[in-house]
């Protein structure tokens, strides 16, 4: 009965440890992602081993594609040929989740052709023109002058942060350690590359196939 006692003054003087255990390494290191470290400590107290072991989780970077080289064929898609990729020239303006754009993506069919998907983000990073330019819509865009997208758009990829894990644009790094329940965008109209939860229905479509 004492010892019950003891370990019950113990536990109660120490309600941190109680709520810490709570919270686990994967819980802690996901929220890192969206939450500050106060925020995240006012939550879960004991959480400090855990953000310094989610700060050493190795960051997977970007391959890069080669520079593209983009033919209009004049039936409302772009071709790159360096790439052998098929582009449509004008992105798809209905706000999905990702779920949502990859379903429309599959079923979609353009200049009469199928077999059309999302981007991965070094497929659609080659859309992105080296300074704001005009493009086909008549309007400035970080984009590739052949194509349109009128003042710039947000557009899914589906590279997830498992994939990727570290991003550096113009701006800055950044680091998404949301796994694959987050996935990078591409921002036309700023050239800005950031990720966001895939549930998120706030995002365009733009379509790409294998060429040939």
């Amino acid at each position: 009965m004492r010892i019950a006692f003891i370990v019950f003054v113990f536990l109660v003087s120490s309600p941190a440890l109680l709520f810490a255990a709570n919270c686990t390494k994967e819980e802690v290191c996901a929220m890192l992602g969206t939450m500050d470290h106060f925020s995240i400590l006012d939550k879960c107290p004991g959480a400090n081993k855990f953000l310094n072991e989610c700060k050493q989780i190795s960051e997977t970077t970007l391959q890069e594609l080669p520079e593209p080289k983009f033919v209009d064929n004049g039936d409302g898609t772009i071709t790159d040929l360096t790439n052998k990729l098929m582009w449509i020239k004008k992105g798809i303006l209905k706000k999905s989740d990702l779920k949502e754009a990859n379903e429309y993506a599959r079923s979609a069919k353009v200049a009469d052709k199928t077999g059309w998907r999302l981007p991965t983000l070094s497929e659609l990073k080659t859309l992105l023109s080296s300074e704001r330019v005009v493009n086909s819509s008549g309007k400035k865009a970080w984009i590739n002058p052949i194509f349109d997208d009128e003042e710039g758009h947000y557009y899914w990829t589906t590279t997830t942060c498992t994939e990727v894990s570290a991003i550096e644009d113009r701006y800055q790094k950044k680091i998404c350690q949301q796994a694959d329940k987050a996935a990078w965008l591409v921002h036309f109209n700023i050239n800005a590359v950031f990720w966001h939860h895939i549930t998120t229905k706030n995002y365009f479509i733009w379509l790409v196939r294998n060429a040939g």
